[in-house]
Order: structure tokens, then sequence, then C-alpha cells
């Protein structure tokens, strides 16, 4: 974990259901091309999601328990951060795809962000193709303020911010999947929410590299078309009025 030290790291924590061995193979491979190194998050596979733990975190009926799961491990790091004294973390969920210029960006995204006033949290992905349109951006900017998250396939987190969405979860049942429920409590929390551009990552179970285990979802040769399309459209020939 030296050079995430050096960029400013205190650790990377990695979203990963026990049985799935290939995908924690896969980010490992990823991350050591890069020098870097994770700990995986392995509490609260769907089937560890006791009745107590229901209750206590989830209200309604509209989460499946794999979307519970995944909302049980993002609080888990955030605790685990908490716990450690880290100052600065990145959370990955195990099936996000890195860029080629991953390390660069990470990098300008930590610097840039030491010099934002507000409490705030970054998402480095793509959230399934949205991005800042291309007349709000600015030379040599990266970070941009948005109402909303890009999913919660990676993102950088404060400790300050950590603690506020902890303490807002201790005192607030769940009814949504947890990128909505960040948001919502983000803003309730003054948190700012702020995108990277250009994106850094892709969802593996947007771009087809991998079947979601958290929602209905396309054949993945199906997906990685539709995807693709949805790119080029959201990424390029929507740029050129927007």
């Amino acid at each position: 974990m030296l050079l995430g030290k050096k960029l400013g790291l205190d650790g990377i924590l990695v979203i990963n259901v026990r049985s799935f061995a290939e995908r924690r193979k896969f980010m490992e491979s990823q991350l050591a091309r890069l020098g870097l190194e994770c700990e995986f998050v392995h509490e609260y596979d769907a089937a560890d999601i006791e009745p107590g733990i229901d209750a206590r975190y989830f209200c309604g009926s509209g989460l499946r328990p794999s979307q519970k799961s995944c909302s049980m491990k993002h609080i888990a790091a955030l605790s685990r951060m908490v716990a450690r004294g880290w100052k600065r973390m990145l959370v990955l969920e195990d099936d996000a795809v890195l860029s080629s210029d991953f390390l660069d960006g990470l990098q300008r995204a930590l610097q840039e962000a030491r010099s934002w006033r507000n409490p705030h949290v970054v998402y480095l992905g793509s959230g399934a193709n949205q991005y800042t349109p291309r007349s709000l951006r600015v030379q040599g900017q990266s970070l941009y303020k948005n109402t909303r998250g890009r999913l919660t396939d990676s993102y950088l987190i404060g400790r300050d911010e950590a603690i506020s969405r902890l303490g807002w979860i201790a005192n607030n049942k769940m009814d949504l999947p947890i990128d909505h429920a960040f948001d919502a409590m983000d803003k309730h929390l003054g948190i700012d929410i702020l995108w990277f551009e250009d994106p850094i990552v892709e969802q593996g179970s947007k771009n087809g590299k991998f079947t979601t285990s958290l929602e209905a979802s396309r054949h993945p040769f199906s997906q990685k078309l539709h995807f693709t399309w949805k790119k080029l459209w959201q990424k390029h020939v929507r740029q050129l009025w927007r």
C-alpha cells in the first residue's frame, strides 16, 4: 500500500461476495499492475443478513437480499475506515473496470479534492454513462458538483464524511439501493457530490464483462452492445449540443 499512501490514500476496500472468486482475482490483478493493494469486504453476504440486522437497517419490501447485502457491505467499509482512523479511502466494487489512465486520474482527483472546502465524496466512474456537459467543463478542472452520485462502483471518501453517513444510517432505516440512499443522505448532510471527468472506471456489470447479481440484466453480449452504444451517444454525440 506504499504507493497508495504516497498518493494520499490510507486504504482501498473492495466490496465482494465471498463466492465471487473470479472477481477477486480480476480486481487484485488490475490493482497489482498499478502497484496498488486492497482489502476485501466480505462481511454481510446475503445469507448473513439475519432478521435482526434487516429490521435495524431496512424498512419496506422493495429491496432484494442482494441489494441489502451490497448496502451492508458499504456500511461495513465506512465502519472499517472510521475504526482504523483512516483519513481518505477508495471504495471499489468488485466489478469495477479500471481505465488505462486510472492511476493518473486517481492522483488528479485526490489532489483537486484537497482544495475542495465543503464535505464531499468523489465518484470516479461513469455511472452507466453519465457525463458532465462539456459546456460546463473548465480546462484543467476534473471535479464537478452534481445533485446525484454515479453508482457506487468507485468513490473516494474522507473520514468526516464517513462518520456523517454512519450517523445518518444509525438513525434512519433504508428503503432504497445504496447508491440512491447515499444520494438522499448526502443531500441531507450537506455532503457535496463530485463527478470526476473524464471517468476512469466503468462498471463491469454494466459494460457486459460480468453478469449483475443485483438486478435483471441482458445477456452479457447484448449488455455490452447496449453499453457501448449508450456510451457513444452520451459521451460523444449528445455532447455536441450540451
